[in-house]
């Protein structure tokens, strides 16, 4: 009985410690890990996309419409696929044939005149909201293409940009509106990054505070901001979504939003552009001179998996691109494309505007994005259909990751 007891209490320390050492090995979302990006630099040599992919599938789309340049792409949790770009919304099936356009064009009520930057999908709430040109609040559709109203958006010389749906909850951020006072001094991000709304209750449960907004820039001349702002995001699997603030090095995660950590803390070379460098050089196009504007290496976008991050990087004009970093490592070199080495169709991908533009989209493991078609014909792949033409639409690529 004693020899029993004995070897119960070993196995189950022995159990024990087996899972730990699974646990440890897997990317937890309560232990910040790094990216090490500290000794960076461009490299003509290609990455791999196998260091983060481990298969890749092909979706085909029906030959009309002819779908212009992509804002994002979403999925619903029917399968479906939804293309969003600067003019239309369009609605495929799983298997990639063409459902409509989620709304109609023209100045009648329930119809968009001209659509603006991408829309803003709540996969789980069925709907969609799409900006229109001229219009101080957002369109609101289902996911069927109805028309439900208008979603508060304007007020005053503030509005309110939602930019992010995930559990019922709603992100959004306050943004000052042009103009602004010549000379004045301003930090975009404002005091809080961003307010988390439960739509159940109409309550907010969390602001990320700014406690950078003592750092300003001057309004002179024409300004610009990051293509994501307030922040890039990104769900890596139904119970885990990650938000990184444009600016700043720390890519924050959350299961149910009572507890907002950091997942991934970004490294960077001393001599690339820090919190500061960003929020002044974003107040106004004179703030640097044009040398120092177009020679600053900086980080430029991220896209977070479970193991490690993507990210796009700029190091001067000729030197942009892509790279990969394991959790945890270093990430050396960043280059113009991911070379295939993982099967026989899909070309070397620019993952450089995907990531900086935010069109990635994940779910179940898998990142997606559009690759054009005549892509497939370059020398060294061939199309994954028999009936893809150079001229057809878009293909769905599915990464599978690792």
């Amino acid at each position: 009985m004693i020899k029993k007891i004995i070897y119960g209490i070993l196995l189950s320390i022995l159990v024990a410690s087996c899972q730990q050492k699974r646990q440890e090995s897997e990317v937890s979302p309560y232990k910040p890990y790094t990216i090490d990006l500290s000794e960076v630099e461009y490299s003509e040599e290609p990455q791999l996309l196998s260091d983060f992919v481990e298969s890749i599938e092909y979706i085909k789309f029906s030959e009309e419409p002819l779908v212009p340049y992509l804002t994002c792409l979403a999925e619903d949790n029917k399968g479906n696929i939804y293309l969003d770009t600067p003019n239309d919304i369009y609605k495929y099936t799983p298997t990639g044939a063409y459902v409509k356009s989620l709304f109609k064009k023209g100045q009648g009520p329930g119809e968009v005149a001209n659509k603006l930057s991408g829309s803003v999908f709540n996969i789980d709430g069925d709907y969609v909201l799409v900006r229109d040109y001229g219009k101080s609040d957002y369109c609101k559709f289902t996911l069927d293409g109805t028309f439900m109203g208008m979603e508060h958006h304007h007020e005053g010389m503030v509005s309110k940009t939602i930019f992010a749906f995930w559990k019922n909850t709603e992100l959004y951020s306050y943004v000052r509106n042009a103009p602004y006072e010549r000379y004045s001094e301003i930090n975009r991000d404002s005091l809080f990054f961003f307010t988390v709304r439960d739509l159940a209750t109409g309550s907010v449960i969390l602001k990320l505070r700014n406690y950078h907004f003592d750092v300003k820039g001057k309004v002179i001349g024409p300004y610009a901001v990051s293509p994501c702002a307030p922040a890039y995001r990104g769900v890596i699997n139904d119970s885990l979504l990650w938000v990184k603030p444009s600016n700043v090095d720390t890519v924050f995660c959350t299961t149910d939003w009572k507890d907002l950590r950091p997942l991934y803390i970004i490294k960077q070379p001393k001599k690339a552009a820090d919190y500061a460098w960003m929020t002044i050089s974003e107040a106004g196009s004179e703030n640097y001179s044009i040398n120092e504007f177009l020679n600053k290496m900086r980080l430029i976008g991220v896209w977070a998996l479970d193991n490690g991050l993507l990210y796009s990087y700029y190091q001067n004009m000729e030197q942009i691109g892509a790279g990969f970093c394991p959790a945890d490592g270093k990430g050396k070199t960043f280059s113009k494309l991911f070379k295939n080495d993982v099967d026989k169709y899909c070309p070397s991908l620019d993952l450089y505007n995907p990531i900086s533009q935010g069109e990635l989209f994940q779910k179940n493991g898998y990142l997606y994005l559009l690759v054009d078609a005549f892509k497939f014909f370059e020398e060294g792949t061939q199309p994954p259909f028999a009936d893809l033409t150079e001229d057809s639409n878009p293909v769905l690529v599915k990464l599978k990751l690792k």
